[in-house]
């Protein structure tokens, strides 16, 4: 309950931040959005003697002393502009003024340089050090492994962005990370792959790819140094959309053609980048950015002009690419279940996709993949944390909602003996967060 109220908080912060750069204050807009920052803030420090304190420690954002992990990976890089912008600590205290609301989010935006002291929010006041903060709960090694992924990405992005030269170093060592804790904990990594971000979708989307795609490849049998290949070019494998325009890559309805021709240009764009950051033996990486759109059959974009077949990576790529993809929510169509995602890949088996790979792919994440949300026959809502290999229908989940309705703080491990799936919701519909749960969901080690 506490961690999501902390969520809600960072939310509005986001966006009255992103608000304020638009918009003036007098905008009814941006009213309504400091209105739901307020809110949110005195509902995080309402029945708080004294003051809620958040804390960012490296990684990590703290509630009082107690890390609160899925939100530092979920607003990664709000808390890496907080940091930027010299932000160690905000205090809240009840009740949240209007006036201390606006002064946050203009000095988040970078609208102001200070903010009056001695409000009921105040920054860098926080009491606690870092040695009370620190601790063996720290943010395990996979959730370290996804931020600095996402950080290696935005650096590469920024450096393609403003058409300056890189190396696949910082890359090549955030996926060997990536690497070793996928394989060390397969569910939890698959279960962190549900990870969604609709402000910066191309990276939290290309490290699930990534985590996908090894794990697909370690089911494969790839040797670990062709591994870590692939995983470099699976999680590089969207950066050439930095060349498009957000207006395109955002716009709601269907691409008109000259949108479409941009889009289909970032295969190409990507791997150009790559190959002129590569390093002898690296060149794969550049392959799979320049491959993954192209279909098994031959069609697609763009077109090969080589009479090989796709590269093994290309093809498993692409398959991992295809689910995470159906399963996030765009500006232009809703997420789709993992089960009707499956589907799409098994429809388009041997046209748009190699069925070896969809094949292996579905055996890999089962009838129902780790986070699937089930509604089951007595009206309970579960959700996968593991499947099980000798009866599909029976995965290991945990109870997230009671058949009345009520929702679960601490989930709880629940039999599927007996019980009917008589529906599977998105997230969205669900309105749970599968990666939020990963902490309580018994098997992320730190």
């Amino acid at each position: 309950m506490s961690e999501r109220m902390a969520r809600a908080v960072l939310g509005q912060l986001r966006a009255a931040a992103k608000q304020l750069t638009l918009y003036p204050l007098d905008h009814p807009a941006t009213g309504e959005v400091l209105g739901k920052l307020q809110q949110s803030g005195n509902d995080l420090s309402r029945d708080t003697v004294g003051e809620v304190v958040l804390s960012i420690l490296g990684d990590s954002l703290y509630e009082n002393r107690s890390l609160l992990a899925h939100a530092s990976l979920e607003y990664n890089k709000l808390l890496r502009d907080l940091q930027n912008r010299g932000i160690e600590s905000i205090s809240f205290e009840f009740p949240v003024s209007e006036g201390d609301v606006y002064d946050l989010a203009a000095f988040a935006s970078g609208l102001s340089g200070d903010i009056p002291a001695g409000g009921t929010i105040r920054l860098n006041e926080g009491p606690f050090t870092r040695a009370e903060l620190e601790s063996d709960e720290a943010i395990s090694g996979l959730r370290r492994s996804y931020a600095r992924s996402l950080d290696v990405l935005r650096g590469v992005a920024l450096a393609i962005d403003v058409d300056e030269g890189f190396d696949l170093t910082g890359a090549t060592w955030a996926v060997e990370q990536l690497v070793e804790h996928t394989l060390a904990q397969p569910s939890a990594s698959l279960l962190l792959s549900t990870m969604k971000s609709h402000d910066e979708y191309t990276f939290y989307h290309s490290v699930n790819v990534c985590i996908l795609s090894i794990a697909l490849a370690r089911l494969a049998g790839l040797p670990e140094d062709e591994l870590k290949l692939l995983a470099v070019g699976a999680l590089l494998h969207d950066i050439g959309k930095v060349r498009v325009q957000a207006s395109t890559l955002q716009y709601p309805g269907r691409l008109n053609p000259e949108q479409w021709a941009e889009i289909k240009l970032h295969p190409q764009e990507g791997a150009a980048a790559i190959l002129a950051a590569a390093a002898p033996g690296q060149e794969v990486a550049a392959v799979v950015a320049f491959e993954h759109h192209a279909r098994f059959d031959g069609e697609g974009y763009p077109s090969l002009v080589y009479d090989r077949e796709r590269h093994f990576f290309s093809r498993l790529v692409a398959t991992a690419d295809t689910y995470d993809a159906l399963t996030t929510r765009r500006s232009y169509r809703r997420a789709e279940t993992p089960n009707r995602a499956l589907q799409v890949l098994l429809q388009g088996s041997g046209s748009f996709y190699d069925p070896n790979m969809v094949h292996a792919f579905i055996k890999m994440v089962g009838v129902y993949p780790t986070g699937s949300l089930l509604r089951l026959g007595g009206g309970e809502l579960v959700m996968v944390t593991r499947n099980n290999e000798e009866a599909a229908e029976h995965p290991e989940v945990m109870l997230v909602r009671t058949p009345d309705g009520e929702s679960l703080e601490t989930p709880e491990p629940y039999s599927m003996i007996g019980r009917t799936i008589v529906d599977q919701l998105t997230p969205a519909g669900a309105g749970i967060d599968p990666a939020a749960l990963l902490e309580v969901s018994g098997f992320e080690s730190a």
